[in-house]
């Protein structure tokens, strides 16, 4: 009966309104997960040894190739012509023959890899990418000269930018909020860490059961989802493999030059190798990456500069620091190893993320100054009605 019900009386049916915020939930929600599975298969299925063919050297120390099924995008519809349907490695007796499977549409890449990451994540960024580099080049077939070449160079770095603002825009429907509160979480998280002093030396159930409601009470309070920040992590993260897979795979980007750097060579190989022209892409991306990391926790620095932390929220802030400069490292050593047409990727993306972080970073402010304003205006407006 519940019409007895206080809490139930007076309400009706849901609003258009609160309908489309349930369903865009949900939305993201299952999207969200959709994503987390794709890119687990694809990271699992497609580096499995056999679709693999790499340099390896066996158990006497010497080199030998590794069998597997290589592949080829070559969009069809876009005038792309595949190359081949296999690989010779090798000369003379020593020569080896590979599968090498062209894809060259949509459905070719569900039925020939088996796989859903290739279809739903690798290929049709790939066919944006592709076209964009057609769209400027007017080709996909440039010629051997310097001037031809030069010039499908430069569509292919408007290729990757314009794909970066794609990718970007797509990610920032699902992560909005997160990155529009990307300030007020870290300082939700020094928040967070005086609760954590606080039960830092109780370890029964009672004060843990008290310490996860004080958190959750918090979120609450904050008006943050604890979930925003992972799925924010993970939103773009597809799309990382998926530009790896795509500058090994697609015919469009295996023929190009930006200058004098090869997209599918790797910057440090290359380096060792005399090469010297593929450490400007390390010495481009070392900075960028440290800013766009960094960046918020700066502002944050900035913006509580005259507040007076306590000990339990310095440990937090160092540990925060120490953690973005682990990882800092790490991409490094990836960017240097992975081929460089992804290492131009990055610094795209890095540039982009700085930008975003900063017009966030406005927004809020002035969001802040807006609110400060017209609380303001009320104080005085309710000054002026006491008198």
């Amino acid at each position: 009966m519940s019409y007895l019900n206080p809490q139930k009386m007076g309400k009706g049916k849901a609003t258009k309104k609160e309908i489309l915020l349930k369903v865009w939930k949900w939305t993201k929600i299952l999207g969200f997960l959709f994503i987390i599975i794709s890119m687990l298969w694809g990271c699992v299925q497609m580096y499995q040894s056999e679709y693999m063919v790499q340099e390896i050297l066996d158990m006497t120390g010497n080199k030998v190739i590794t069998p597997g099924v290589s592949f080829e995008i070559a969009i069809r519809s876009l005038g792309d012509l595949p190359g081949k349907d296999h690989i010779i490695i090798g000369n003379g007796v020593d020569a080896s023959e590979y599968g090498y499977n062209v894809i060259t549409s949509w459905g070719e890449a569900f039925s020939k890899t088996g796989s859903p990451f290739y279809g739903f994540f690798v290929y049709p960024t790939a066919f944006v990418l592709t076209g964009i580099i057609k769209g400027f080049a007017g080709t996909l077939q440039p010629g051997f000269s310097n001037s031809e070449q030069s010039k499908y160079g430069v569509s292919v770095f408007f290729g990757i930018l314009f794909t970066v603002v794609i990718i970007k825009s797509i990610t920032l429907a699902f992560t909005w909020k997160s990155q529009k509160n990307q300030i007020k979480m870290q300082q939700m998280q020094l928040k967070q860490a005086e609760i954590q002093a606080k039960y830092k030396d109780k370890k029964d159930q009672l004060s843990k059961s008290k310490q996860q409601q004080e958190t959750m009470a918090l979120y609450k309070k904050e008006g943050i989802s604890p979930m925003s920040s992972v799925a924010g992590g993970f939103a773009s993260m597809p799309f990382l493999f998926a530009i790896y897979a795509i500058v090994r795979s697609t015919r469009a980007l295996k023929v190009a030059n930006i200058g004098q750097i090869s997209l599918v060579a790797k910057p440090w190989e290359q380096v060792t190798n005399g090469n010297w022209i593929y450490f400007t892409l390390l010495a481009v991306y070392l900075p960028l990456q440290i800013i766009s990391m960094l960046l918020p926790t700066l502002l944050q620095y900035h913006k509580q500069r005259n507040i007076t932390l306590t000990e339990a929220q310095r440990k937090a802030r160092k540990k925060q620091l120490i953690l973005q400069l682990v990882m800092m490292v790490v991409f490094i050593f990836i960017v240097a190893s992975v081929a460089s047409g992804v290492a131009i990727y990055w610094i795209i993306s890095s540039t982009y993320q700085i930008f975003q972080t900063l017009g966030f970073h406005v927004y809020n402010q002035k969001h802040i100054k807006t609110g400060n304003r017209e609380r303001e205006r009320r104080l005085r407006q309710q000054a002026k009605q006491t008198k």
